[in-house]
């Protein structure tokens, strides 16, 4: 079996964008995070990711729950 050398590593990328990200929102408060992420683009699809979970997260926590 011949070994081909990688031109583009998926698992350095996103780790790399992992760790740029957790640099810049340490220390925030989920509040900050959320709107840390309002004001990011969309085209890194990462922050895509994490600005809908980050949605849902706050769609949910604004919710009543239903045994209220």
């Amino acid at each position: 079996m011949n070994k081909t050398e990688k031109k583009f590593d998926a698992v350095a990328m996103m780790r790399s964008a992992r760790d740029r990200i957790s640099t810049e929102i340490k220390g925030m408060t989920l509040e900050e995070e959320l709107k840390w992420l309002a004001s990011q683009e969309l085209n890194d699809p990462f922050l895509r990711c994490l600005r809908d979970r980050a949605a849902q997260h706050a769609d949910a926590a604004a919710r009543p729950s239903a045994g209220r």
